[in-house]
């Protein structure tokens, strides 16, 4: 009787105890970080006994099950897989009535409203929390930035945030190692009297806040200011920094591998086996030896100055640029065959090889790789008919290249050949320019091509006159060419480069036309032979002296060209901090000027060769009207 009135006497006490026990929460909704961990508060005002005691925390909308307390411990193989190892209790708290959860690396998945719910053996409750907002504040652009004294300088800060930059409470930029306010940013105002007295009306923020940039722009850089500068955002409970550091120029080991080249490659290349070069050719040496001589000369200085636009293109240049560059010295080495050539130095299959095909494979060379970035830009800027147009050029380019190539043609056709695949491709370049600029009413200047071409391959005519005509066509061809790039490519640095680039492709084009012409003479002439011998005879008493100037400008002046050129670029960006000339703007037209000295030693070498027929035909047009004029002469008397 007595253990039964105790035992009722305890289940009354409990039932007092427990009977209308509330569960409190947060009174508003949760901002949490992204990223971050959060305390979901959950508790009572007085303990609980812990006898049949159960907390239960779940998702409001789901009633996914995100933590368990049963049976005096907590019961975490009975989470939902996204929240174990994320969510716990705060174990020792549970006797003292706390019973908030702890959630670790919130996701965006976290939002929502959270339900914990208290049972006893006798009642339970509830009670509600919301995660509304999962906030983030990531503030990048840390960065090393080197600059000399009075240079102007931007310290990168771009703010990540979900938050609207307007409602951004605070950035400030610091000197970090002074501890200098530099300059601050609050409540959507630029405070330019926060600034220390340094850097007072030389600092201010980039124009782009509304979008989160917060750069630095430092004006008139003096020595004092070389240091660590720290970028830091707030925003509520949410900060985050980056750091920039500005530290004095110096040359990386890039850097000095490029000087190094450059030097090499000329002292040795151009200099010491020029010299040798040069003395082989004066004691008329033919040996192996000399022509190992000869082909390194050629080969040494323009595959180093290959390689070194290469490697200055992957650390500071533009890919184009560097390509271009890089091209230009790797295609000069035809060229310097080819004068090597008329020079008698190369013999057997080298010499077949280079008379016949170095002009064209430098122009393809520089084409493909000046024009290729433009082709693609064509191609995904252009509608649909002139994708069409575009393709069906191309095939018809690569249709003439595979006839050329498969027919086997003999030396004089393969002369012509050249030309006109030259001529077809300058029409095909002046329609992708008219194309790119968007005004297809201006492809009538490939016309003065497709004349050009017609009329060398089907008029028949007096020799002067057909050459004269062929001259002007290619003359209009280049002019046209030249008024399509200035008139329509919009990025001034791309135009000139590309207006270089066609100029020095329309004198390649001139000089297969006069090869084309040589051999079309030779072959129509019945005493070839002769005039060969003739030639071969003439070689060493009349041409060495002019083709080894062109041929030393080549390999010693316009290396050294570009050898002054990339050094000069790169002292004055390791001064300035930034790109001061387009190298290409440099380098073609020092190339142009090479080429107008080859093409001026083929024109004056086709003059000698074909002077008695110029001469008949300068004798047929003023027999022709001293004839109308001693008719006319008669018919009055």
């Amino acid at each position: 009787m007595e253990t039964a009135l105790l035992s009722y006497f305890y289940l009354l006490l409990s039932v007092v105890i427990c009977k209308g026990f509330n569960v409190h929460g947060p009174s508003d909704p949760l901002n949490v970080q992204l990223g971050g961990s959060v305390m979901l508060p959950c508790f009572v005002d007085t303990p609980l006994p812990m006898e049949e005691l159960e907390v239960e925390w779940k998702r409001n909308d789901s009633e996914t099950l995100v933590h368990l307390w049963q049976d005096g411990e907590s019961q975490p193989e009975s989470q939902n897989p996204r929240y174990q190892e994320r969510a716990h209790f705060f174990t020792e708290e549970i006797v003292n009535g706390n019973f908030s959860l702890f959630l670790t690396n919130v996701t965006r998945e976290d939002v929502g409203v959270y339900k914990c719910v208290v049972y006893t053996n006798v009642d339970s409750t509830e009670t509600l929390i919301e995660i509304k907002n999962i906030g983030r504040l990531v503030v990048s652009g840390a960065h090393v930035i080197s600059a000399y004294a009075g240079e102007d300088i931007t310290l990168n800060c771009s703010v990540d945030s979900h938050i609207p930059p307007e409602n951004i409470e605070e950035v400030s930029w610091k000197k970090m190692d002074e501890d200098i306010l530099v300059l601050l940013y609050q409540e959507g105002e630029v405070l330019v009297d926060s600034s220390h007295e340094r850097y007072k009306d030389r600092v201010e923020f980039a124009e782009e806040i509304n979008k989160g940039n917060f750069s630095l722009r430092l004006k008139d850089v003096r020595t004092e200011d070389k240091g660590r500068y720290m970028c830091l955002a707030f925003s509520g409970e949410l900060s985050d920094n980056t750091t920039v550091e500005v530290q004095p120029l110096g040359f990386s080991s890039m850097h000095i591998g490029i000087f190094l080249l450059c030097i090499l490659g000329f002292v040795i290349g151009s200099l010491i086996l020029g010299y040798q070069s040069y003395a082989y050719f004066k004691n008329n040496d033919d040996s192996r030896r000399a022509l190992a001589i000869e082909c390194a000369h050629v080969l040494c200085p323009n595959i180093t100055m290959f390689i070194v636009f290469i490697l200055w293109g992957v650390t500071e240049g533009s890919f184009t640029e560097a390509a271009t560059c890089a091209a230009l010295n790797f295609a000069r080495i035809f060229f310097l065959l080819w004068i090597a050539f008329h020079l008698k130095t190369f013999q057997g299959c080298l010499r077949r090889f280079t008379k016949r095909l170095a002009i064209l494979l430098q122009y393809t060379v520089i084409t493909t790789v000046v024009y290729s970035p433009v082709l693609v830009d064509v191609w995904f800027k252009v509608n649909t008919l002139w994708k069409v147009v575009t393709l069906n050029l191309l095939l018809l380019g690569l249709l003439l290249i595979v006839i050329f190539i498969g027919r086997r043609l003999r030396f004089w056709q393969t002369q012509c050949a050249s030309y006109i695949l030259t001529d077809f491709n300058n029409m095909l370049r002046i329609s992708l320019i008219a194309i790119y600029g968007l005004h297809p009413g201006n492809l009538m200047v490939a016309g003065f091509s497709l004349l050009a071409l017609f009329f060398f391959m089907c008029l028949k005519c007096q020799f002067l006159i057909w050459i004269s005509v062929l001259m002007i066509l290619e003359v209009l061809s280049a002019s046209g060419s030249i008024y399509i790039h200035y008139d329509f490519v919009d990025n001034m640095k791309e135009r000139d480069a590309l207006t270089c680039t066609t100029v020095f492709l329309h004198i390649l084009t001139v000089m297969t036309l006069f090869t084309s012409l040589k051999s079309r003479t030779e072959s129509g002439s019945r005493n070839t032979r002769t005039q060969q011998q003739s030639n071969s005879t003439n070689t060493r008493t009349q041409r060495p002296l002019s083709y080894l100037v062109v041929y030393i400008f080549g390999t010693a002046l316009v290396v050294f060209v570009n050898v002054v050129a990339l050094l000069v670029e790169l002292i004055l960006k390791a001064r300035n901090g930034q790109r001061t000339v387009d190298l290409r703007v440099i380098l073609l037209p020092a190339e142009c000027v090479f080429a107008m000295c080859c093409l001026a030693l083929q024109i004056s070498a086709f003059w000698k060769e074909n002077r008695e027929r110029f001469r008949k035909d300068i004798d047929r047009l003023c027999g022709c009207k001293q004839t109308e004029e001693l008719t006319f002469t008669q018919s009055q008397m």
